[in-house]
């Protein structure tokens, strides 16, 4: 599916957040009201805004 993130979605940060995702909709601790790649995209473009500012 098309969405605004597929830049990330290859990469290891995109594994790894959506690896966090699934533990947590496993455990009960979150409910996800948005698509997934939505969800993970937006994350992995914030860390990478962040890094940005980082450097």
């Amino acid at each position: 599916m098309s969405h605004p993130y597929n830049q990330y979605e290859h990469t290891r940060m995109w594994a790894v957040i959506n690896k966090g995702i699934d533990d947590l909709v496993e455990n009960n601790d979150i409910e996800e009201m948005t698509q997934r790649e939505h969800i993970v995209g937006y994350l992995c473009k914030l860390v990478t805004e962040l890094e940005t500012e980082n450097d």
